[in-house]
């Protein structure tokens, strides 16, 4: 009990996990391995969003541009993220200065653990902060092209083509993030209530009831099982 205040049974080594339904279909217990996997696809969208902005900035002579994102990524990814969808994560009950989920093992707790589902307003600002992160680069390659191709007289054909490779490539990178994300960490997820979760009801209802500090919180907020 002395890191696990709240008795959830992800954290408990006498937790019976031999009679669990969901034994090997959600990730209950952290793991290494998917918690290297994560940081390496966040940092795959972040990296080329970073060079196809440092481009941008650039050819508009705009480091705002690239600022902006930088600051906005930190601070959504290590403040406001972690308010809005990883306080409610069971994962976050652990008596840690440091999330350990297998998505997550870098965010600091600022927070308190709320064991209630995300309410509309979270749900709708998560979605928005993750929405930014992934079309802000794409919308500012778009200008920067339009820009350099209606702004600069002496037109590189090399440069059109690098802007344009670094903008396609943005586009893939953000696509195979969200396909893998969806695929390998939101379908076994148990932030039941994040609003890119893919846990089927009755498993999310089995470790639901298994733990009655997120029974009671949600059935307080009307879910019914």
């Amino acid at each position: 009990m002395k890191n696990n205040p709240f008795n959830i049974c992800t954290f408990d080594p006498e937790s019976n996990c031999k009679d669990c339904n969901n034994k090997m279909i959600i990730n209950c217990k952290s793991d290494k391995s998917l918690q290297k996997l994560s940081v390496q696809i966040h940092l795959s969208l972040i990296i080329i969003a970073l060079i196809g902005l440092l481009a941008t900035s650039t050819i508009v002579n705009n480091w705002w541009i690239v600022i902006i994102y930088i600051l906005f990524v930190i601070l959504f990814f290590f403040v406001i993220e972690v308010r809005l969808t990883c306080s409610h994560c069971p994962y976050y009950a652990e008596k840690t200065k440091r999330l350990n989920c297998p998505e997550n093992f870098i965010a600091i707790k600022i927070w308190k653990f709320n064991p209630e589902p995300m309410n509309r307003f979270e749900k709708i600002c998560s979605v928005t902060g993750f929405v930014f992160i992934g079309g802000y680069p794409i919308l500012a390659q778009l200008y920067g092209l339009y820009y350099f191709i209606t702004q600069y007289t002496n037109i590189n054909l090399i440069i059109i083509i690098g802007l344009a490779g670094i903008f396609i490539a943005t586009i893939i990178i953000l696509l195979l993030f969200v396909s893998l994300f969806i695929n390998l960490f939101c379908i076994e997820c148990i932030n039941f209530s994040c609003p890119f979760n893919k846990v089927p009801k009755e498993i999310r209802n089995e470790y639901i009831k298994r733990n009655p500090i997120l029974k009671n919180a949600w059935e307080k907020k009307g879910y019914k099982f």
